[in-house]
Formats: C-alpha cells, structure tokens, sequence
C-alpha cells in the first residue's frame, strides 16, 4: 500500500505497488543481438520477427520538423531503427536520403492502415516499402489520414555519416524553417535555403 498526499494535505491511498525498475535485461530477458547484418532486409526482418524490441540508444535525441517527430528506439552497427510520428494534414516533400539505404513499415494511426483488424491495430500494420536506395528520390504527395500516423523507418547507414536521423540526412525539399534549422544544426556547412537542403553541398 502507498499513501501519497495531495495539494491540499489529503491522503490518497494507493493498493498498486510495481517493481518501479526494469532493467534492459529484463524487459527482453531472451534478446540476442547478432553481431552485424549482410543486408538492411535482413536485418528489418530480424527485428520485426522478434518483437519489434525498444531499445532507446543511450545517446538518441528526439528531432522534430515541420512535419513529423521521431526519436531513435534501435540502433546497432550500422543499422538504426526510427520511430516517426507523422503529424496531421502534411505532405512529405520530395527528398532523397544521401549514404544511407531506408525500408520504412507501418504501424498505423489515422486510419491510413485500413479498417480495424487484430488487437486494435489497422489491418496494413506491419507492412513494409520497398528499400530506398540512397539517392533515390521520394515524398511529395499528400499523406493519407489526417489524423496523423506512425511509421517505423528501417536505416543502413553508409560510410562515416553520423547516425542522428533520417530527418537530417537529407537532399531535396524540406518540410519548413524548423526542419532547415534542424539540418543546418547537424551540419552547419552543408547548403540549406529556405524549404531547400543538401548535405552533400558545402555552402559558400
């Protein structure tokens, strides 16, 4: 029983007593992590068949653009999983991801992954893109459900690019002045004009 006190001085009596700590090991007491993956479809079906486990990186930070927020929940070698929560009535704009290869899956939300199925969720939970290779061009048509929605995005990151986000891994049209605030942030030489980036340009 725990006995908490209210504003005014009341007692307020709890029956519900939990451990209070729940160490990584014991979240996922059977997780074994192999040591790398040959491919990013590999390693999206590894970690999809085993639970989709939420392993936030000790060193992730939440990114927020003028269209989504996301924050990192996997991240091992090379690979790195993100948790993107795609805000309503947006339009993702055309861009590609230098030095990186991206498989996003739905989760749902909005009601863009059909009608209700198992559990709650919409029947199209779970189904994955095709890969995007880097520098393949995507984006730039209105997102279905205005509600907003949830998307994983399965990353194998190339060369020595530094593992933040997808979001500022970028080339092409930007989502508004907080997404090229963010990129510039990241990479403070690279080319960003208003609702324009692109890392792999120096500015001068």
């Amino acid at each position: 029983m725990i006995e908490n006190k209210t504003e005014a001085g009341e007692s307020i009596v709890s029956n519900t007593l939990i451990e209070g700590k729940w160490p990584i090991t014991k979240q996922y007491p059977n997780l074994e992590i192999p040591d790398d993956w040959d491919t990013l479809e590999e390693f999206v079906e590894w970690y999809m068949s085993i639970g989709k486990p939420i392993c936030i990186p000790w060193d992730g930070v939440v990114i927020r653009t003028d269209d989504a927020t996301a924050m990192p929940i996997f991240k091992h070698k090379r690979y790195m999983v993100e948790f993107y929560m795609i805000h309503p009535y947006k339009i993702i704009p055309t861009h590609c991801h230098p030095d990186m290869e991206v498989i996003t899956v739905t989760l749902g939300g909005g009601r863009i992954s059909g009608p209700e199925s198992l559990f709650g969720t919409g029947e199209r939970c779970g189904i994955a893109s095709n890969k995007l290779m880097p520098g393949e061009y995507h984006g730039g048509k209105p997102t279905q459900g205005s509600w907003g929605f949830g998307i994983l995005s399965f990353e194998k990151w190339l060369n020595a690019a530094p593992m933040i986000s997808a979001a500022v891994q970028w080339k092409g049209d930007t989502a508004g002045p907080i997404h090229d605030n963010l990129i510039k942030t990241i990479y403070p030489d690279a080319l960003v004009e208003p609702g324009k980036a692109d890392i792999t340009r120096v500015f001068r």
